[in-house]
């Protein structure tokens, strides 16, 4: 495995959770580039200024539905803690992120209850709470320039009981100057983390990629019940039958690390289309299957890595099919690589073997009775006689993942 820095593997993942999110879209990295700010003016080691500026662009992933994330571009937010809780329980399961994970606990507490909590509040919580309510205030429909005046008085009027006096005196200061504001709609997030190499000195190892992956799709997974274990069973079965068919460790870890990744294109899908107690219309379907292109697109960056390639070209391929039939790209035959049918079929097993709004999940012998009469052709006949041989395990390991994701999710939404 190539060295990889956790820069090089999480910017792309970060950026995408901010643009293709159609409710909040670009609101975390707006965050993040006032909090890079304020942080800077108030003379922030360079370490604490990443991890503000991380934290600002993920700020809001544990609002997982559309309900929730509408009522966050509100100027008052009744109850923000649900959302916070919900990042900091996903993000804390990457110990790198730990930090991270208790700033966004508490971005949504008032300077004058911080005394209240038994616990440490991080200063750059504070940052982000304020730069957050600063992006809320302005009004996409006016140049910025002209709403400077009305913005700095709405944040200053607050000082002392929403927002913390130091953050508020930093904004202060670093709001005069036009550039401030002229860098919140024009900083793109690329040029942003140029700015901090502090990012590109983590060099993470393979235990350590595991777990970001994991992390991720569980960011995604955990948007709907239906769908809480869905990437982490399917890099589960992916590994299992790679190894079943004799492929080496490299390939099956690949196989672990696509499984985790495969969906993540769904950030920029509607989670209604997935939580539809019915069938689809021909145009939400349409709109669905764009997250494998979306995948694809996230994931583009990671392609430096020749490490990463097939990773990449496998959850963006995943919804391919020999005969041609697939999507997006409608490649067949030789062009489907053996990774790319194995992440087939394990995603295909695994959302068979789940519950979904409109029906109950099925039994091992009824998905695979589905897949040998109707899919084995699409995915390849050969590759599916001889997984035939381990429904036992496959069975298992799908209970498995279930129970573990089930938990989790449980944990989660109850923590919340």
């Amino acid at each position: 495995m190539d060295k990889i820095s956790l820069k090089e593997l999480a910017f792309p993942i970060i950026k995408a959770i901010d643009s293709f999110n159609y409710l909040l879209k670009s609101h975390q990295r707006r965050t993040a580039v006032i909090s890079y700010h304020i942080g800077k003016e108030l003379g922030l080691p360079c370490g604490d200024i990443a991890e503000l500026v991380v934290a600002a662009a993920m700020h809001d992933i544990g609002a997982l539905s559309v309900q929730e994330r509408d009522t966050l571009i509100k100027e008052d937010v009744e109850n923000p803690s649900p959302h916070c809780l919900m990042g900091y329980k996903m993000l804390s399961m990457f110990d790198i992120f730990s930090g991270i994970a208790k700033i966004i606990r508490h971005h949504h507490i008032r300077y004058e209850d911080a005394g209240k909590y038994n616990e440490e509040i991080r200063f750059q919580s504070h940052i982000i709470h304020l730069a957050d309510r600063v992006d809320i205030y302005l009004s996409p429909d006016q140049f910025i320039l002209n709403q400077k005046a009305r913005v700095t008085a709405s944040i200053l009027e607050k000082k002392g009981t929403v927002f913390h006096p130091d953050v508020c005196d930093a904004f202060e200061r670093v709001s005069r100057a036009d550039i401030f504001w002229i860098e919140i709609n024009n900083l793109t997030m690329e040029q942003l983390f140029s700015r901090m190499n502090f990012l590109s000195s983590i060099e993470l190892n393979r235990e350590q990629i595991d777990q970001f992956a994991l992390t991720i799709s569980r960011i995604i997974d955990f948007r709907s019940r239906f769908t809480a274990g869905h990437a982490y069973t399917v890099g589960r079965l992916a590994q299992f039958i790679g190894q079943v068919l004799g492929l080496d460790d490299d390939m099956c870890e690949k196989l672990l690390i696509a499984g985790y990744f495969h969906d993540i294109g769904k950030i920029g899908i509607d989670t209604a289309y997935i939580e539809k107690c019915g069938q689809l219309t021909d145009e939400e379907y349409n709109m669905v299957k764009l997250h494998c292109y979306y995948s694809g697109q996230i994931l583009s960056e990671l392609n430096s890595s020749e490490w990463f390639r097939d990773v990449v070209k496998w959850s963006q391929h995943h919804h391919e099919r020999l005969t041609g039939n697939g999507y997006p790209f409608a490649i067949k035959g030789e062009e489907i690589d053996t990774g790319t049918k194995i992440i087939a079929f394990s995603d295909m097993i695994s959302a068979l073997m789940e519950d979904r709004p409109y029906r109950k999940r099925m039994s091992i012998d009824t998905a695979f009775d589905i897949i040998d009469r109707y899919a084995a052709e699409n995915i390849d006949p050969d590759m599916i006689k001889i997984i035939d041989r381990y429904k036992a395990e496959i069975e298992t390991i799908v209970d498995q993942c279930k129970q573990r994701a089930e938990s989790c999710y449980d944990e989660s939404v109850e923590y919340a």
